[in-house]
């Protein structure tokens, strides 16, 4: 049986791997599940992305995958982005798109279909603020900072991170709760071997020296990127997510442990962010898209809703595969897991209720995307959603 090929693309500040902390957490896995109940043979393969250079450089890392992947095996091919990543695969298949990469691809037959996943097809307001002078200034310095500490104070620094994670185990000495700040110390801080430090430095000063990535996700730049792309012919999936909005209620429930009480305001921060008047910029869903939103829930979101980083209508490109009631690392496995077999931290605490059954209904539904031949419906939805993207902004509509 010949097998499909699933590529899938870390997002803004993506990775791979980072000790044992993945960025698509258990997703490897469901897929395959999915997959094999559909009796598909399928070959998974991450991309090694650039966690905030320019869309065009990751795009080019994305086009080299797909060259690696065509090269290796027959059988199609299919990109899922989530995020940034979303961006990244679209643009690396547009044609006409010019990329730094010496790869030549012609194979573009091969690609079938798309899918992304809480992706900021015409931007997020959230990265208008950090293009502005103090987001600029904030990001640059913290990654710095880390690096250098990293870098130069090996000794004190782990000193000062076993003291520190001694001191947040004091407040639950018996160990009853497992939270994030467990995972990313027993999962890739505690065992801070010079490979791990040098990719954490490497990692860190990649997004201290290039964050290009930034103005690019504006509004204004995706509605460039929109206009500029050409679009294949090949079929459109998106998994769409809508986190709880913050409330004082949330914030009190935050209290019970250090992690969320330290994240939870900056959740409720970039939140409100999302959710500024530059959010009204993005179209509505088109027709189809509207009614399977409708099917999916019993009311539709509002130019407000977001996942905590994207509004909701910036999510839609094509056909609506799932309405998740998540954030925006939820959907990736970053949910808070604990089983018997895992457990993960959660790493923006929306207390959406994401769960392990909603994430393998997720991945499923993806899964049968991919599997299956595209249908009437889902070609009436890309053109409808071709449509948006040619939509000026509201108040100035082409003659």
């Amino acid at each position: 049986m010949t097998p499909h090929h699933v590529i899938l693309v870390p997002g803004f500040f993506g990775f791979g791997k980072f000790g044992e902390i993945s960025y698509f957490h258990g997703v490897r896995e469901a897929l395959g599940d999915a997959f094999a109940r559909l009796g598909v043979t399928a070959r998974i393969t991450e991309v090694s992305t650039l966690p905030t250079a320019s869309i065009r450089h990751r795009a080019a890392r994305v086009l080299e995958t797909l060259a690696e992947v065509v090269e290796r095996e027959p059988g199609p091919v299919h990109l899922v982005g989530h995020s940034t990543g979303g961006l990244d695969a679209r643009l690396a298949i547009a044609p006409t798109a010019s990329l730094p990469t010496p790869v030549k691809f012609t194979a573009y037959d091969r690609v079938r279909s798309i899918v992304t996943v809480c992706c900021p097809h015409f931007g997020t307001p959230i990265a208008t603020y950090f293009t502005g002078a103090f987001g600029r200034w904030l990001l640059r310095t913290g990654a710095s900072y880390l690096a250098f500490m990293l870098d130069r104070g090996r000794i004190p620094l782990k000193l000062l991170l076993r003291l520190g994670y001694w001191i947040v185990r004091l407040r639950d000495p018996w160990r009853k709760r497992r939270g994030t700040f467990d995972q990313l110390y027993e999962k890739l801080l505690d065992d801070l071997s010079e490979e791990r430090r040098s990719e954490l430095i490497e990692f860190l000063r990649a997004i201290s020296a290039d964050q290009s990535l930034l103005f690019q996700l504006t509004p204004a730049a995706c509605d460039l990127l929109n206009a500029c792309t050409a679009e294949p012919q090949l079929r459109y999936g998106s998994v769409i997510a809508c986190a709880r909005r913050p409330t004082f209620r949330s914030l009190m429930r935050s209290m019970l442990d250090l992690y969320t009480q330290l994240v939870h305001p900056a959740y409720w921060f970039l939140y409100r962010l999302a959710a500024s008047p530059e959010s009204r910029l993005i179209p509505e869903p088109a027709g189809a898209q509207r009614d399977k939103l409708l099917a999916l829930r019993s009311e539709l979101p509002t130019a407000r809703d977001s996942d905590g980083i994207v509004p909701v209508h910036s999510q839609i490109w094509g056909s609506v595969l799932y309405f998740a009631r998540a954030d925006h690392l939820d959907v990736v496995g970053q949910y808070g897991e604990h089983s018997a077999d895992d457990w993960t931290g959660d790493w923006i605490p929306s207390y959406s209720e994401f769960d392990r059954t909603q994430f393998l209904e997720l991945w499923a539904a993806v899964a049968a995307f991919i599997a299956g031949a595209g249908d009437t419906e889902e070609r009436r939805e890309q053109r409808q959603d071709t449509a948006r993207t040619a939509s000026d902004l509201p108040g100035m509509h082409r003659p």
